[in-house]
């Protein structure tokens, strides 16, 4: 039993960094080949439409979280018949969602393209761009559940080769379009179509892979949802609190400082969001597992799948966070494109990476297994609390000093909830003291980490940087500060993995 929940965790982890690194890389690439295809008003509506898309998230209720802990739960119980009302009601219920909301697309639609105020040259293009579009994202909404289906019966693996194969299948034909002068709402179409291919290939794996699953109109039952209504609720708000956190400094800089100041920030954060993404692709993997011990009461395995995870992540964030301490400047100027930067980017940058560094420590791999394990309520306090702290010290301070008052405001609250909110929420589920938790995650990795500190001294001494250095020599320097971490990973994988 270990050993496969063990496999499903590190296959699904390792998915989704080549899944990550392929987005990076196709979606600079289409930046670029759109940027220099389309006029400034056909890239502005192009921007708009995509991030109207990212925000549908908002519209999900919680139900996606709720179907992948519903299918760990369900499946693991093989509880065939309480899954299949479950999902058969989501399923339909969302159905209606996608038309009403296309509906409501129908009735908008003058108003929005004037509102944007569309040239008259355009309005052709971008009235059957708006249909595409909208069709597309009514579509998505019953489909985007069989994703989480999938995730949940630990076959996040598969939703990420098929959105691999749609990065590959989307930037090839972005550029076969944009090289032969393909119309706007075609290449709209294209980004649509690619988007969805995913979701219609999990359903047709979702039947393979549970052939006992029935999702009929006639299993619907609106009683069956109710009993995971207050989950739905509350992993909603905790992903509204998440938004919050992440996403409303630049709507306070932009009222309080003017929107050119979110530019200053825009240059400090970006690192931070790098840091992230390279270091917490492991953590979308554990709610599944998560959902699937807590199904089996398998309290100990949830304990080993704790520690092993935040030990790992330990073992990487730390010397990450003194790599990118050490080459921050230079890191901001490369993926910028500044020639210099200013104090209050390299100020904004330095906190915003310590926040995230902290969250990693404290809070990446709890708040993933908690919320899948019965405990999302006092979970939701704590972000709750984040989340109004964050937004209230970020406004008070942006009055007082300016943009990197908004950074602090950002690190002050996820620093004190982090560790003295999550860290012992996490104890008391764990049922440890703090020592036996400081001795399993971060103690255990002091001779790695150090190690990694006394090469990264060497390296800044001994191979000191130019003035404008390319992201590659950077990451050349990096290699060697690593080499520590990854021998220790190798010899004491048992303890890791």
């Amino acid at each position: 039993m270990a050993k496969h929940w063990k496999f499903n965790l590190w296959r699904n982890t390792l998915t989704n960094y080549l899944r990550v690194l392929l987005r990076m890389v196709t979606g600079l690439v289409m930046f670029r080949l759109l940027y220099q295809h389309f006029s400034e008003e056909q890239f502005g509506y192009w921007s708009l439409l995509w991030s109207v898309f990212g925000m549908t998230v908002l519209l999900d209720f919680g139900m996606g979280s709720t179907a992948q802990r519903e299918t760990a739960y369900c499946s693991a119980k093989e509880d065939w018949k309480t899954l299949s009302r479950l999902m058969s009601t989501m399923i339909w219920t969302f159905t209606l969602v996608g038309g009403v909301i296309l509906l409501l697309c129908f009735l908008a639609k003058p108003f929005f393209l004037n509102v944007i105020h569309v040239s008259p040259e355009n309005d052709a293009s971008f009235t059957k761009a708006y249909w595409i579009f909208f069709g597309a994202l009514a579509v998505s909404f019953p489909l985007g559940l069989f994703p989480e289906m999938l995730a949940g019966a630990q076959r996040l693996d598969l939703v990420n080769w098929t959105m691999i194969i749609s990065y590959v299948i989307n930037v090839a034909l972005i550029y076969a379009g944009v090289t032969h002068g393909w119309s706007l709402e075609t290449l709209v179409l294209v980004g649509v179509a690619t988007s969805l291919g995913p979701n219609l290939v999990a359903v047709f794996v979702v039947r393979r892979l549970l052939p006992e699953l029935r999702l009929k109109p006639s299993l619907y039952d609106f009683k069956s949802v109710k009993g995971v209504l207050s989950f739905s609720v509350i992993a909603y708000i905790i992903t509204l609190t998440n938004i919050i956190i992440t996403k409303t400094d630049q709507a306070v800089i932009s009222a309080i400082l003017g929107v050119a100041v979110v530019a200053v920030y825009q240059a400090g954060y970006k690192v931070a969001e790098v840091y992230s993404i390279g270091t917490q692709q492991m953590q979308r993997a554990l709610s599944p597992t998560a959902a699937h011990l807590k199904a089996r009461e398998d309290h100990t395995a949830l304990n080993e799948l704790l520690v092993k995870t935040a030990r790992l992540t330990s073992l990487i964030a730390i010397p990450g966070y003194a790599l990118a301490m050490a080459y921050l400047e230079p890191l901001i100027c490369q993926v910028t494109g500044l020639q210099a930067i200013g104090l209050a980017t390299y100020f904004v940058a330095q906190f915003l990476l310590l926040y995230t560094f902290s969250f990693l420590m404290t809070s990446s791999c709890s708040k993933q297994v908690l919320v899948m394990s019965g405990w999302e309520r006092p979970l939701l306090k704590l972000s709750v609390t984040e989340a109004l702290l964050n937004l209230g010290l970020s406004i008070v301070l942006a009055y007082k000093f300016g943009v990197v008052g908004v950074a602090v405001g950002t690190l002050v609250p996820g620093v004190l909830i982090g560790w003295f909110g999550i860290v012992p929420l996490t104890l008391k589920f764990m049922k440890i003291p703090l020592k036996t938790w400081t001795q399993e995650v971060y103690t255990s990795v002091l001779r790695p980490v150090g190690a990694a500190f006394v090469v990264l001294a060497a390296v800044v001494w001994l191979w000191p940087i130019g003035r404008q250095p390319s992201l590659i020599s950077i990451f050349f320097r990096g290699v060697p500060v690593m080499v520590p971490v990854g021998i220790f990973a190798y010899r004491n994988r048992k303890i890791l993995f």
